[in-house]
């Protein structure tokens, strides 16, 4: 470690049992460290030294939970861990290539890792919520300008704890069991962040904050599907169980027909089944049948591929492979975000999206990334189609303005890949969340057609009319 470095992380304090005591030079010391991030290498020495130091864990949060009442001291501390858990992708840019760059940035990684392991406690929560909320208490009149800034700072560092990605090799939880991701959730929810998470996204006072609190959301409900928080808490129907059973079943048949292979491809006696065959019906490159020079035993994996060299397909050519390992998480934090659902949807949704998407079509010069609006509006609308299907709760983004702008979106993507071919692969990745919105409004708008409603089947046909309508202009 940097002896300058070392020196001004010794100021800061130290660490006794539960109780911190810090320098009188600690502030100073902060602010020495955010001007060494400020100048740090390519290779971000500073912020990996740090992380290896353990700066978060041991100063800066005990720092924070037990001298709040220094307002001074907490902001700095605060302004700090925003920049020390920024996004590995935001520090370097993009994943490097270069072997060296490369593992700076996974150690980078597995140090924002541990950070938020360090997050997942009430008590860190807890100071930062109640900070929150005697922040928002006070009347825009009142709030100064370094007030707005700890709200904003206060938000981008929740965001930056809950983006850190698992790590499962590390953890190894099974199905049920509570994660790091899970537990970081819980201590969020115990603290009451979400309630103001949810007062934020419905306040026509706070509608500044729009687009970090749909990140928020957003990186809460990363690893959940509509489908599972919808059935979180409810007793399994005879159906479900059915299909459990049978699924149960057929992996006893998978299992106990892979024995049965094993047993006879370990047999001790000479095959009597060795030499060649010939396979009528089925012919060679000529116009005589098969021969089968191996055992019979592996005939029903036989392919005409089989001995060729595999050919390789151009990166830009394949095909992306998107991960389907899915973890159910521990059924508290399933249902404490199935509430959340719900609330979210009948006092927040439509305020919110309505916020962040007229944000984002004003400011289109500052380029804002819409992933996060195409995701939230595909999920909670697919958790309203499950949830007792309510057009009321999703009337912001049941609209003909909305099919619009996920219609342009879509084309600027698809123009972007074209064009943009160093990267293809993020844009082809919005383009995908980009079809799945519109896929849920396709979904949504076939709930509507099924509806005992009158008055919301008509809905349905003057959307579906004045959205073919528009589209047939555009491609005019």
């Amino acid at each position: 470690m940097d002896c300058e470095l070392l020196a001004t992380c010794s100021a800061l304090g130290y660490l006794e049992g539960d109780t911190y005591h810090k320098e009188h030079d600690c502030l100073e010391s902060v602010k020495d460290l955010i001007r060494f991030l400020r100048h740090e290498d390519d290779s971000r020495d500073v912020r990996q030294q740090l992380g290896a130091a353990q700066i978060v864990q041991n100063d800066l949060l005990p720092i924070i939970i037990q001298h709040g009442q220094d307002k001074t001291l907490f902001d700095a501390c605060i302004r700090l861990m925003v920049n020390l858990t920024q996004p590995a992708m935001l520090c370097f840019g993009k994943v490097p290539d270069d072997p060296v760059f490369r593992h700076h940035f996974l150690e980078v990684t597995s140090h924002l890792q541990a950070y938020k392991e360090a997050f997942a406690s009430e008590k860190v929560f807890g100071i930062l919520s109640e900070t929150l909320y005697n922040l928002l208490q006070l009347d825009w009149e009142q709030r100064q300008e370094e007030d707005n800034l700890l709200i904003e700072r206060i938000l981008l560092l929740v965001r930056n704890v809950l983006h850190v990605p698992a790590d499962p090799c590390e953890e190894k939880k099974v199905d049920d069991d509570a994660s790091i991701h899970d537990r970081v959730l819980w201590a969020l929810h115990i603290s009451g962040f979400d309630d103001l998470v949810k007062f934020l996204a419905s306040a026509q006072s706070e509608k500044q904050w729009s687009l970090h609190v749909l990140e928020i959301i957003t990186l809460m409900f990363r690893d959940q599907t509509p489908d599972a928080l919808v059935s979180a808490g409810q007793a399994r129907s005879a159906q479900q169980k059915l299909r459990d059973s049978q699924e149960l079943e057929s992996l006893r048949q998978k299992e106990h027909a892979a024995k049965r292979s094993r047993t006879f491809q370990r047999g001790t006696r000479h095959s009597r089944f060795g030499g060649s065959f010939v396979v009528q019906g089925l012919k060679s490159i000529g116009e005589n049948d098969l021969i089968y020079h191996r055992n019979l035993n592996n005939f029903k994996h036989y392919s005409h591929d089989t001995g060729k060299t595999i050919r390789r397909v151009p990166k830009k050519n394949r095909q992306a492979h998107e991960c389907k390992d899915q973890r159910r998480s521990a059924l508290n934090v399933r249902l404490f975000l199935r509430e959340f659902c719900v609330d979210f949807l009948e006092n927040c949704y439509n305020h919110l999206m309505y916020l962040v998407k007229e944000r984002l079509i004003r400011e289109q010069t500052e380029e804002h990334d819409e992933t996060y609006y195409l995701w939230a509006l595909s999920f909670f609308m697919a958790f309203n189609r499950g949830n007792d299907f309510h057009t009321d709760l999703v009337s912001e983004t049941m609209s003909i303005r909305t099919f619009h702008f996920i219609e342009r979106n879509i084309t600027k993507y698809y123009e972007m890949i074209l064009t943009d071919r160093k990267e293809a692969t993020s844009w082809s990745r919005r383009m995908h969340l980009a079809l799945k919105a519109y896929q849920e409004l396709l979904l949504n708008l076939n709930e509507m057609d099924h509806s005992q409603d009158e008055s919301i089947r008509q809905s349905a046909n003057i959307i579906k009319s004045k959205t073919l309508t528009v589209h047939v202009l555009d491609s005019l």
